[in-house]
């Protein structure tokens, strides 16, 4: 029991015994000798009070203890909402650490591109400059036996590898001569200052990724060096670029895809050279 409970019950005790102290003593027999303290007497009434108010007095610390329980509940959820409110003020910094970070990377790979971009629209020294009129001079270009088609900002001229080489190697046929002299023609009078490409690709046939990247190579290389020696074409005029087996435009399923794959693609870019 509680010191409020102990401290209530004596005081109600206290009461009643003063109320007790104050009721007329019960006659005694007359001559008879009245000595000492004769004990008070406690009625029904004050007996009831006296279990009511100990009823009291455990309810009083029934609901103590229950008070006491529902705080320590309390007292706990307010440290385990503490330790979530840490916790998620850690991860909201880790967070903003992290998208620093990837604002960091993402400022660096602009400066890349950017300096990518200047590094190949400056090639050999020479500056690039746009030029949206190929596709005004398509129909100028028309060259017995090959395709001329425009892909976006460029235009492509597919010359077949097997009119242009002995099958497998970089050797020029004459008639590959003849036919790069046409092409180059061409070009040096619809497109006399334009970027251009050679392409290299080839078919997927009994060869492995790199040796069809190596013949692809060497017969790119041969186109380059044949515009560049016999039709004077300006060396920063021109890039090589090397597929090989990849983006083949057909199926290599059949002898006359494989051979569709086998090609050389030259490419006007609608950039300028000086």
């Amino acid at each position: 029991m509680s010191a409020r409970s102990q401290i209530i019950i004596a005081t109600a005790i206290a009461a009643l015994f003063a109320s007790g102290c104050n009721q007329t003593r019960p006659l005694t027999a007359p001559g008879a000798a009245t000595s000492g303290w004769t004990q008070p007497n406690v009625t029904l009434p004050e007996t009831a009070q006296l279990q009511d108010l100990g009823r009291r007095a455990s309810a009083l610390d029934a609901d103590n203890r229950d008070l006491h329980t529902e705080l320590a509940r309390t007292d706990q959820q307010n440290q385990l909402l503490k330790q979530e409110i840490s916790l998620v003020r850690e991860q909201l910094a880790t967070l903003s650490s992290q998208a620093r970070e990837t604002e960091l990377a993402k400022q660096e790979a602009d400066r890349q591109v950017e300096a990518l971009q200047a590094s190949v629209t400056r090639g050999g020294g020479a500056i690039l400059k746009a030029n949206n009129s190929l596709k005004d001079s398509l129909q100028l270009i028309q060259i017995a036996g090959l395709e001329v088609r425009p892909d976006g900002d460029v235009i492509r001229i597919e010359v077949p590898a097997d009119q242009l080489f002995q099958p497998g190697t970089s050797q020029m046929l004459p008639g590959g001569l003849s036919l790069l002299d046409q092409v180059a023609s061409s070009l040096n009078r619809v497109y006399p200052r334009q970027k251009i490409g050679v392409e290299g690709y080839t078919d997927n046939a009994s060869v492995s990724a790199g040796s069809s990247h190596q013949i692809a190579t060497a017969q790119a290389s041969a186109v380059v060096d044949h515009l560049i020696r016999r039709n004077l074409v300006p060396e920063s005029q021109l890039l090589t670029v090397i597929h090989g087996a990849n983006h083949p435009r057909a199926s290599n399923a059949t002898p006359a895809g494989r051979a569709k794959n086998r090609r050389i693609e030259i490419v006007v870019y609608p950039e300028t050279v000086p």
